[in-house]
């Protein structure tokens, strides 16, 4: 598959059935993720059209020829517990859609399904685990928008027009997204995330979003603005 011919990228990363990271970046503007790469899988989602391919052109920026000529699909016996690191590339749509409706003609990728205790080392696999930690960092500051959104229904004036969020329907289910969350991403690049941003609430209110610090703990609060 020709580099150029890349439409999508599919990062996952899962443990087991659980699923820690799931992103997909288009060339046509579409954002979609759930998760932060680590376990319990935050389970809020979001998705944006944002109009235009920079997130794609910078993940892309990453990728080489070389590696769309691999593909790769590494399967072993799964002993204790298995692991599974996945990058796909899709392209040169047959229907005409280039978003979720694409009915891709063209697509190759890294597969590796491990089992939790292997010593199997591959170059490559250093590169999937790499593109999924960059391609997070280039979504974290949007990712952190679709948690207030999903946790707080509080939504950033630097959201997309059009954007989705979803996720559990219990309280319960919030708590414990709220609790991953916060677990997993790191607590001195949050504050930079609400910089500048308004948050408009559902009667339509705006506020600022100021975190302070309580020992090894953060916590966060909305004012009006």
């Amino acid at each position: 598959m020709d580099k150029s011919e890349v439409e999508q990228v599919l990062i996952t990363v899962k443990s087991g059935t659980e699923e820690a990271l799931n992103i997909k970046i288009y060339k046509s503007g579409i954002l979609a993720r759930r998760g932060c790469g680590g376990l319990p899988g935050v389970k809020i989602s979001g998705m944006s059209f944002t109009g235009d391919s920079t997130y794609f052109d910078r993940l892309m920026s990453s990728v080489s020829q070389q590696v769309l000529d691999e593909n790769i699909n590494h399967e072993e016996k799964i002993v204790t517990g298995s692991l599974e690191y996945l990058v796909a590339f899709y392209g040169v749509s047959g229907n005409g859609d280039v978003g979720e409706r694409a009915e891709w003609t063209k697509s190759t990728g890294l597969r590796f399904f491990m089992d939790e205790g292997t010593s199997f080392r591959h170059n490559l696999l250093g590169f999937v685990d790499g593109l999924a930690i960059e391609a997070m960092k280039l979504t974290d500051s949007w990712y952190f928008d679709i948690m207030m959104l999903g946790l707080d229904k509080m939504r950033s004036s630097s959201l997309p027009e059009q954007t989705l969020a979803s996720g559990p329907k219990s309280e319960e289910g919030l708590k414990q997204d709220f609790q991953s969350y916060f677990e997993q991403v790191s607590k001195k690049g949050l504050p930079g995330f609400a910089q500048g941003k308004v948050y408009v609430s559902e009667d339509g209110g705006e506020y600022g979003l100021a975190f302070s610090s309580e020992g090894e703990g953060l916590t966060y609060k909305f004012t009006a603005v």
